[in-house]
Protein backbone atom coordinates (compact mmCIF):
# COMPACT_ATOMS: atom_id res chain seq x y z
CA UNK A 1 0.00 0.00 0.00
CA UNK A 2 2.52 2.61 0.84
CA UNK A 3 5.64 1.06 -0.89
CA UNK A 4 6.43 2.00 -4.30
CA UNK A 5 6.60 0.13 -6.94
CA UNK A 6 9.20 -1.99 -8.75
CA UNK A 7 10.76 -0.49 -11.69
CA UNK A 8 9.24 -2.20 -15.23
CA UNK A 9 6.03 -3.18 -13.04
CA UNK A 10 2.81 -1.69 -14.93
CA UNK A 11 0.35 0.37 -11.61
CA UNK A 12 -2.51 -1.26 -11.70
CA UNK A 13 -5.41 -0.45 -14.16
CA UNK A 14 -7.70 0.60 -11.50
CA UNK A 15 -4.90 2.93 -10.16
CA UNK A 16 -4.50 4.58 -13.53
CA UNK A 17 -8.03 5.43 -14.22
CA UNK A 18 -8.48 7.10 -10.52
CA UNK A 19 -5.46 9.23 -11.05
CA UNK A 20 -6.02 10.38 -14.73
CA UNK A 21 -9.88 11.24 -13.10
CA UNK A 22 -8.87 13.62 -10.95
CA UNK A 23 -6.28 14.90 -12.85
CA UNK A 24 -9.48 15.56 -14.84
CA UNK A 25 -11.24 16.93 -12.29
CA UNK A 26 -8.51 19.24 -10.52
CA UNK A 27 -8.01 20.75 -14.91
CA UNK A 28 -11.71 21.61 -14.61
CA UNK A 29 -11.41 23.02 -11.38
CA UNK A 30 -8.57 25.20 -12.51
CA UNK A 31 -10.44 26.20 -15.81
CA UNK A 32 -14.05 27.55 -13.72
CA UNK A 33 -11.48 29.64 -11.55
CA UNK A 34 -9.60 31.36 -14.19
CA UNK A 35 -9.90 34.88 -15.34
CA UNK A 36 -12.29 36.17 -17.82
CA UNK A 37 -8.79 37.33 -20.01
CA UNK A 38 -7.47 33.25 -19.40
CA UNK A 39 -11.17 31.88 -20.85
CA UNK A 40 -10.95 34.00 -23.43
CA UNK A 41 -7.68 32.94 -24.39
CA UNK A 42 -8.91 29.37 -24.18
CA UNK A 43 -11.88 29.92 -26.29
CA UNK A 44 -10.06 31.40 -28.80
CA UNK A 45 -6.77 28.88 -28.96
CA UNK A 46 -9.64 25.89 -29.32
CA UNK A 47 -11.52 27.83 -32.08
CA UNK A 48 -8.31 28.23 -34.12
CA UNK A 49 -7.52 24.99 -33.69
CA UNK A 50 -10.85 23.31 -34.78
CA UNK A 51 -11.16 26.12 -37.84
CA UNK A 52 -7.50 25.16 -38.99
CA UNK A 53 -7.93 21.33 -39.14
CA UNK A 54 -11.28 21.98 -41.41
CA UNK A 55 -9.47 24.17 -43.51
CA UNK A 56 -6.48 21.55 -43.25
CA UNK A 57 -8.47 18.20 -43.79
CA UNK A 58 -10.77 20.08 -46.49
CA UNK A 59 -7.57 20.85 -48.86
CA UNK A 60 -6.22 17.56 -47.99
CA UNK A 61 -10.17 16.08 -49.31
CA UNK A 62 -10.03 18.27 -52.62
CA UNK A 63 -6.83 17.34 -53.15
CA UNK A 64 -7.60 13.89 -52.89
CA UNK A 65 -10.63 14.43 -55.15
CA UNK A 66 -8.48 16.07 -57.89
CA UNK A 67 -5.33 14.34 -58.10
CA UNK A 68 -6.60 10.48 -56.40
CA UNK A 69 -5.68 8.95 -53.09
CA UNK A 70 -1.56 9.15 -51.81
CA UNK A 71 0.05 6.37 -50.28
CA UNK A 72 -1.44 5.72 -47.08
CA UNK A 73 1.72 6.63 -44.98
CA UNK A 74 1.78 10.02 -46.69
CA UNK A 75 -2.19 10.93 -46.01
CA UNK A 76 -1.71 9.69 -42.57
CA UNK A 77 0.99 12.03 -42.09
CA UNK A 78 -1.02 14.84 -43.00
CA UNK A 79 -3.81 13.96 -41.14
CA UNK A 80 -1.77 13.44 -38.21
CA UNK A 81 -0.66 17.29 -39.18
CA UNK A 82 -3.78 18.45 -39.31
CA UNK A 83 -4.55 16.98 -35.93
CA UNK A 84 -2.07 18.52 -34.09
CA UNK A 85 -2.88 20.85 -31.18
CA UNK A 86 0.27 22.59 -30.41
CA UNK A 87 2.03 23.17 -27.07
CA UNK A 88 -1.32 22.03 -25.11
CA UNK A 89 -1.17 19.14 -26.81
CA UNK A 90 2.43 18.29 -25.91
CA UNK A 91 2.18 19.51 -22.28
CA UNK A 92 -0.72 16.73 -21.75
CA UNK A 93 -0.08 13.57 -24.05
CA UNK A 94 -2.64 11.31 -23.37
CA UNK A 95 -5.89 13.58 -23.36
CA UNK A 96 -9.56 11.56 -24.38
CA UNK A 97 -10.68 14.12 -26.52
Amino acid sequence: LGEPLEPGTPPDPLVQTFLRRQQRLEQQQRRREAGLAQRLLRFLRKKFYLFRRSALMTCISLRNLALGRPPLQQLAQEVAFANWRGEEEEAQPERGD
